[in-house]
């Protein structure tokens, strides 16, 4: 069932649009063209940046079509300025019937600036246009307007008296019968900055015009190629009424006409009479929706409608989600369906009582049965037809609708809290009993992760493979490039919400000094790049260290940016407003002059989805094709958090760079670290651990490998290079080292192949640190028996680093191939996802939570 379409309501003087409005912005009311004046601040035509050139350019760099074609052929030069100044300006722009003849005729003027008996009788004289014009010729008679009716050009022809775009339109219809042409001919479009409307019939140009005062009302810069696109739409499928046209669901031919359609159709509503129709629409009770419809349609009795509805407005007022909004549509019309099968079809609610409501339970609970049958059935079985017809046809004919687990849960509460709302009515007209208890609502349905658990990964998280898949530069560079490609790119890397990487500001990023402790003990000051952004869900500001590929990604939108809108920023290529951001919409609008609005939701979802289509092959670690509709904006921050987990960041550092307030947020976001490989690596590094000495430690066997590992967990701090089991030390956390940390000469510092980054990174920072000291020996230190131990401890530490770094290398390749590819994976996870930045940057860089800040998006002050 379908309801029926709304009147039309334009014959109303209601409807009127406010034609001083339109005349002021371009609406010429004797010829009802459209014109679009250059530079006007409403429209997004400018003039070209060529300074000789006059034509009207619509899109970035600004360049007429003409320019811009000289322009790519010149090589697409950054600095279009300057290429302008140094290239010739094309030839004047030949606007049909725009000109009038130089001579004074009151006909259309060629390229010649002539009209074309002129043109004739110069030529046949043999002089110049200026020695023409010299001889002062008479001006001949005009031949009026051209003769299709939606036309206001010249004729130029005495023989049709048609304009020439008309002229050359005839030709190519094979010239047929000119009197039955004319009239049924369509509007010829020549200039990119006119849109005639006289093709349209009265009702529909009245209707255009109502849409397009409230587009312009609205703020935002309209595209007079999209309003042209429109209007020929219309036109070729001869439309006679806006409101009950079907249009398509996208597309940018038709996006002014979805604009004005549904400002049409909210433009007379009541919204304090909205929520009693049987088709309720959203954005007229709240103006915070943007579209959508509740649709009780087929609910027939009389007091569940009732109902229905009032829950209905008491949701929409409190703000609601649309989607919760329109499960209320669901869930009355799931009940009404039930209500069919009693003895009156349930119209008096005193009749259903408790014990219809048990029955109601049972009824779907065999619904979602039949939901399951219905899957499980090949599309050519004609049994799933007769399953089919036992569930709740869709309104939009798509098919039946399914009762799903979550479905069921979500009907049943909903139906419950309907009931509760109204409790007080039904008690009034002696139906108490028709209520649904707690107990009565199916348990949420959890989601089956089984396959995630075994695998120690967070059922949004992506496989490492398939991030690093995704990381290719092969199937990175599918992405376009610009802002969709770095939007992706950096939401891989960085992992923060789409809100916050939406909202991210132009300078984003801040360089920060940050005492570092060198594993030899020295401190030292170093700068790290942090990334400054607002966390809209919990109201305040947040820095996360970055790396430096991740910076790479940030400079190369500025750069972007700085090339396709130079408009936004001054010579030194600072922008001109401070709220101007990293991944500003390109829409042209009086509230976006200077990048200061996002990107819609949407635009994100749509890249990704284009992306997914065009990569031919995603698989996981087990070499299957990868499920592509789990790669979707918010699973990149689950990876971000998982992959940091295998990769052993500690929980306190994960949260730092998650920016949650409590640990078990961020054990959410993750699972503990791939079981199978885990155990594997350790019962490998088992075997070949060893002392400071490279003595190798024994082998345990499996029951005392469980005792020694569960007195690990208590029992051992990690250090640079390996683990130390000296008691005093783990108590303290590892900061109460009885020999200040002389781990290279303690016996307790043990070590194996699974810690060779480390190691090697330890090695380098001293090396580096010897190669100071023998650099200042003699100058800034002095020359004495206390300088040159210094440094022959750094040597020896150093050779005895070098011999544990070739014993860890010398027990990998003594491993067999299967055990080599288990701790290279495991090794190669660790070189690419354990931070690379110091725990003392992650934590310098993280926020005081009891710091007050102001929301920006109030703009109400300046965040700090």
């Amino acid at each position: 069932m379908t309801s029926p379409a709304p009147a039309s309501t334009i014959g109303t003087p209601a409807a009127e649009p406010d034609w001083q409005y339109l005349v002021e912005h371009g609406l010429d009311r004797a010829t009802l063209h459209l014109h679009f004046p250059l530079d006007a601040d409403w429209h997004t035509l400018r003039s070209c940046t060529h300074p000789g050139c006059h034509r009207p350019s619509d899109s970035s760099p600004w360049l007429c079509h003409r320019c811009y074609a000289s322009w790519r052929a010149g090589g697409a030069p950054d600095d279009v300025r300057a290429w302008c100044a140094r290239s010739p300006a094309p030839p004047a722009r030949r606007a049909y019937g725009e000109t009038r003849c130089s001579v004074g005729c009151p006909r259309p003027a060629e390229a010649s600036g002539l009209c074309k008996s002129c043109a004739g009788a110069r030529a046949a004289v043999g002089l110049t246009v200026e020695e023409y014009l010299a001889t002062g010729p008479s001006p001949r008679p005009g031949l009026g307007e051209c003769v299709v009716r939606v036309c206001s050009r010249w004729a130029f022809q005495k023989s049709t008296r048609l304009c020439p775009p008309h002229q050359r339109q005839w030709s190519d219809a094979g010239k047929p019968d000119l009197a039955r042409w004319a009239p049924a001919a369509p509007a010829v479009y020549t200039t990119i900055g006119i849109v005639p409307l006289g093709d349209l019939g009265a009702v529909l140009v009245r209707q255009v015009l109502l849409g397009y005062e409230t587009q312009l009302r609205q703020g935002g810069r309209i595209s007079p190629s999209q309003v042209k696109s429109a209007i020929r739409w219309l036109s070729d499928r001869s439309v006679t009424d806006l409101l009950v046209a079907d249009l398509p669901a996208r597309g940018q031919t038709t996006t002014c006409l979805r604009l004005w359609q549904r400002s049409l159709s909210v433009r007379d509503a009541d919204r304090e009479s909205e929520h009693t129709r049987r088709v309720v629409r959203l954005n007229v009770l709240n103006s915070r929706y943007s579209g959508g419809r509740v649709d009780f349609s087929d609910v027939h009795a009389p007091w569940l409608l009732h109902l229905g509805q009032q829950y209905l407005l008491e949701m929409a007022a409190s703000g609601r989600s649309a989607q919760r909004l329109k499960s209320v549509g669901h869930a009355a019309r799931w009940f009404a369906m039930f209500l069919r099968t009693l003895p009156g079809q349930g119209r008096q609610p005193a009749t259903v009582g408790r014990a219809g409501m048990t029955m109601y339970l049972r009824w779907l609970a065999q619904r979602a049965r039949d939901t399951a049958d219905y899957e499980a059935l090949a599309l050519a079985d004609p049994v799933r037809a007769v399953v089919g017809e036992r569930l709740l046809p869709s309104l939009a004919g798509a098919g039946p609708l399914l009762v799903t687990p979550q479905r069921h849960y979500d009907l049943v509460r909903t139906l419950r809290d309907i009931l509760d709302q109204g409790r007080s009515w039904l008690a009034e007209h002696g139906a108490a009993d028709v209520h649904l208890l707690a107990r009565d609502v199916p348990p949420y349905p959890e989601p089956d992760d089984s396959d995630s658990e075994l695998e120690g990964r967070s059922q949004d998280a992506l496989p490492e493979t398939v991030f690093l898949q995704l990381m290719d530069e092969e199937n990175l560079g599918l992405l376009p490039d610009g802002t969709p490609r770095s939007f992706v790119e950096l939401s891989l890397r960085v992992g923060r919400r789409p809100w916050e990487i939406r909202h991210l500001e132009f300078d984003c990023v801040e360089w920060h000094d940050i005492e570092i402790e060198a594993p030899g003990g020295n401190v030292e000051r170093r700068r790290y790049p942090f990334l400054v952004y607002w966390m809209q869900k919990v109201r305040r500001r947040h820095k996360l260290p970055l790396h430096p590929t991740d910076v790479a990604v940030v400079t190369r939108q500025q750069e972007h940016l700085r090339r396709e809108f130079p408009q936004w920023f001054d010579a030194d290529g600072r922008p001109l407003s401070p709220r101007t951001l990293l991944f500003p919409t390109p829409r042209l609008s009086r509230a976006n002059g200077l990048g200061e609005r996002p990107y819609d939701s949407s635009s994100s979802r749509y890249w990704l989805e284009v992306w997914m289509k065009g990569i031919t092959v995603l698989v996981d670690e087990h070499g299957h094709s990868f499920d592509r509709s789990r790669v979707f904006p918010y699973a990149f921050r689950h990876t971000y958090a998982q992959l940091r987990a295998d990769a052993g960041v500690p929980l306190e550092v994960l949260q730092a760079l998650m920016a949650h307030l409590e640990p078990s947020t961020t054990q959410v976001y993750y699972r503990v670290s791939h079981p199978r490989r885990v155990e594997a690596v350790r019962a490998i590094a088992a075997k070949y651990q060893f002392d400071v000495t490279g003595g190798r430690l024994r082998p345990l066997s499996p029951g005392d490998d469980v005792a020694a590992r569960t007195r690990a967990g208590v029992g051992s701090v990690p250090v640079p290079g390996g683990t130390c089991h000296e008691m005093n030390n783990v108590r303290a956390d590892g900061r109460g080292c009885p020999v200040y940390y002389r781990c290279l000469s303690c016996k307790f510092f043990t070590t194996d192949f699974t810690q060779l980054p480390e190691l090697r990174q330890l090695r380098d920072g001293k090396a580096e640190q010897m190669a100071r000291l023998e650099a200042a020996y003699d100058s800034v230190l002095a020359a004495s028996s206390l300088s040159r131990a210094n440094v022959e401890l750094l040597r020896q530490e150093i050779a005895q680093i070098d011999e544990l770094i070739g014993k860890c290398e010398t027990d990998l390749g003594s491993l067999t191939e299967d055990d080599r590819a288990t701790v290279d994976s495991w090794l190669h996870s660790r070189d690419r996802f354990l931070t690379v930045i110091p725990v003392a940057a992650v934590l310098a860089g993280r926020q005081r939570l009891d710091q007050p800040t102001i929301d920006p998006i109030l703009l109400t002050g300046e965040a700090r």
